[in-house]
């Protein structure tokens, strides 16, 4: 499996928990229907450093490849759901692609 990582920043006027309410909402009911998708998380962040960073949240997305990742954001209708939707919420994102190697599971996933 291959998961997808997102830094994500709110949309300037938005409260910290308005964004966090929006993107676990209506913007995860989106993704969670993306054809593919096996797993999704969400993280809140508490604090970055260097400060200036500063992202709002961590999302997390498993697909079985990129390219089935590409495919399923690229599917409509959810790729123009998805574009719309980011418009109410979301100022900035960066993604990339990674693979995990876990050495030690925290106890949740024990």
């Amino acid at each position: 499996m291959i998961k997808r990582v997102s830094f994500l920043r709110r949309k300037e006027g938005l409260s910290k928990e308005e964004f966090f309410t929006h993107w676990t909402g209506p913007h995860a009911d989106i993704v969670s229907q993306l054809p593919g998708v096996r797993g999704l998380r969400f993280g809140r962040v508490q604090s970055w450093s260097p400060e200036d960073a500063t992202w709002d949240g961590v999302g997390e997305v498993w697909f079985d490849s990129i390219e089935d990742a590409h495919k399923a954001f690229a599917t409509e209708p959810f790729h123009s759901m998805l574009v719309e939707d980011r418009k109410k919420f979301m100022r900035e994102a960066q993604s990339c692609f990674v693979t995990e190697l876990t050495v030690i599971a925290p106890p949740s996933e024990a």
